[in-house]
Protein backbone atom coordinates (compact mmCIF):
# COMPACT_ATOMS: atom_id res chain seq x y z
CA UNK A 1 0.00 0.00 0.00
CA UNK A 2 1.53 3.47 -0.66
CA UNK A 3 1.87 6.03 1.84
CA UNK A 4 -0.27 8.40 2.07
CA UNK A 5 0.05 11.78 3.94
CA UNK A 6 -2.56 13.52 6.45
CA UNK A 7 -2.12 16.13 4.08
CA UNK A 8 -2.23 14.87 1.10
CA UNK A 9 -5.68 13.24 1.96
CA UNK A 10 -6.73 16.51 3.75
CA UNK A 11 -6.63 18.20 0.17
CA UNK A 12 -8.22 15.40 -1.53
CA UNK A 13 -11.45 15.68 0.86
CA UNK A 14 -11.23 19.31 0.96
CA UNK A 15 -11.02 20.29 -2.65
CA UNK A 16 -13.98 17.83 -3.26
CA UNK A 17 -15.86 19.70 -0.80
CA UNK A 18 -15.62 22.56 -1.90
CA UNK A 19 -15.97 20.95 -5.42
CA UNK A 20 -19.67 19.98 -4.27
CA UNK A 21 -20.40 23.53 -2.64
CA UNK A 22 -20.15 22.41 1.01
CA UNK A 23 -19.46 24.35 3.64
CA UNK A 24 -17.28 22.59 6.75
CA UNK A 25 -20.27 22.58 8.98
CA UNK A 26 -22.34 20.88 6.75
CA UNK A 27 -19.87 18.29 5.89
CA UNK A 28 -19.52 18.01 9.53
CA UNK A 29 -22.92 17.69 10.31
CA UNK A 30 -23.34 14.84 7.83
CA UNK A 31 -20.74 12.56 8.59
CA UNK A 32 -20.97 13.42 12.74
CA UNK A 33 -18.34 14.79 13.70
CA UNK A 34 -17.61 18.58 14.93
CA UNK A 35 -16.45 21.15 12.38
CA UNK A 36 -13.30 22.19 14.01
CA UNK A 37 -12.10 17.89 13.76
CA UNK A 38 -12.97 18.35 10.30
CA UNK A 39 -10.50 21.06 9.73
CA UNK A 40 -7.83 19.45 11.52
CA UNK A 41 -8.28 16.58 8.82
CA UNK A 42 -8.63 19.06 5.77
CA UNK A 43 -5.59 20.73 6.83
CA UNK A 44 -3.75 17.81 7.27
CA UNK A 45 -3.39 17.59 11.33
CA UNK A 46 -5.85 14.85 11.62
CA UNK A 47 -6.58 11.40 9.71
CA UNK A 48 -10.31 10.75 9.85
CA UNK A 49 -11.04 7.74 12.04
CA UNK A 50 -11.88 5.04 9.50
CA UNK A 51 -15.53 4.78 9.68
CA UNK A 52 -15.56 8.20 9.25
CA UNK A 53 -13.39 8.25 6.11
CA UNK A 54 -15.68 5.96 4.60
CA UNK A 55 -18.56 8.03 5.31
CA UNK A 56 -16.58 10.90 3.76
CA UNK A 57 -15.81 8.81 0.46
CA UNK A 58 -19.40 7.84 0.58
CA UNK A 59 -20.59 11.40 1.03
CA UNK A 60 -18.38 13.12 -1.14
CA UNK A 61 -18.50 10.40 -3.68
CA UNK A 62 -15.08 9.65 -3.93
CA UNK A 63 -13.18 6.46 -4.49
CA UNK A 64 -9.87 4.63 -2.91
CA UNK A 65 -8.55 5.10 -5.83
CA UNK A 66 -8.96 9.16 -5.69
CA UNK A 67 -6.34 8.22 -3.04
CA UNK A 68 -3.89 6.76 -4.50
CA UNK A 69 -4.40 3.30 -3.55
CA UNK A 70 -4.56 0.13 -5.98
CA UNK A 71 -7.63 -2.25 -6.89
CA UNK A 72 -6.81 -5.46 -5.62
CA UNK A 73 -5.48 -7.95 -8.45
CA UNK A 74 -7.92 -10.31 -8.81
CA UNK A 75 -5.38 -12.69 -11.00
CA UNK A 76 -3.29 -12.89 -7.31
CA UNK A 77 -6.42 -13.70 -4.99
CA UNK A 78 -5.58 -17.01 -3.85
CA UNK A 79 -2.43 -15.66 -2.97
CA UNK A 80 -3.73 -13.04 -0.84
CA UNK A 81 -6.07 -15.40 0.71
CA UNK A 82 -3.27 -16.97 2.31
CA UNK A 83 -1.85 -13.75 3.04
CA UNK A 84 -4.97 -13.18 5.04
CA UNK A 85 -4.83 -16.66 6.45
CA UNK A 86 -1.47 -15.89 8.05
CA UNK A 87 -2.33 -12.65 9.35
CA UNK A 88 -5.26 -14.28 11.24
CA UNK A 89 -3.14 -17.40 12.15
CA UNK A 90 -0.54 -15.24 14.03
CA UNK A 91 -2.92 -12.50 15.41
CA UNK A 92 -3.75 -11.84 18.98
CA UNK A 93 -7.38 -11.71 20.25
CA UNK A 94 -7.53 -7.95 20.23
CA UNK A 95 -6.00 -7.62 16.79
CA UNK A 96 -8.80 -9.84 15.18
CA UNK A 97 -11.27 -8.29 17.12
CA UNK A 98 -9.70 -5.07 15.44
CA UNK A 99 -9.94 -6.75 11.95
CA UNK A 100 -13.37 -7.59 12.46
CA UNK A 101 -14.38 -4.76 13.14
CA UNK A 102 -12.93 -2.90 10.44
CA UNK A 103 -14.39 -5.49 8.08
CA UNK A 104 -18.14 -4.46 9.10
CA UNK A 105 -16.98 -1.09 8.61
CA UNK A 106 -15.42 -1.65 5.19
CA UNK A 107 -18.18 -3.87 4.35
CA UNK A 108 -20.96 -1.17 5.14
CA UNK A 109 -19.62 1.48 2.67
CA UNK A 110 -18.78 -1.13 -0.32
CA UNK A 111 -22.00 -1.67 -2.79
Amino acid sequence: MPNINKTYVGKIIQQKRKDLGLKQSELAEMIGISEKHLSKIETGKNFPALDNFFKLIEILKLSLGDFGTEEIDTSNLSSNKNKLKMVVNIASEQQINIYLDMIEVINHYIK
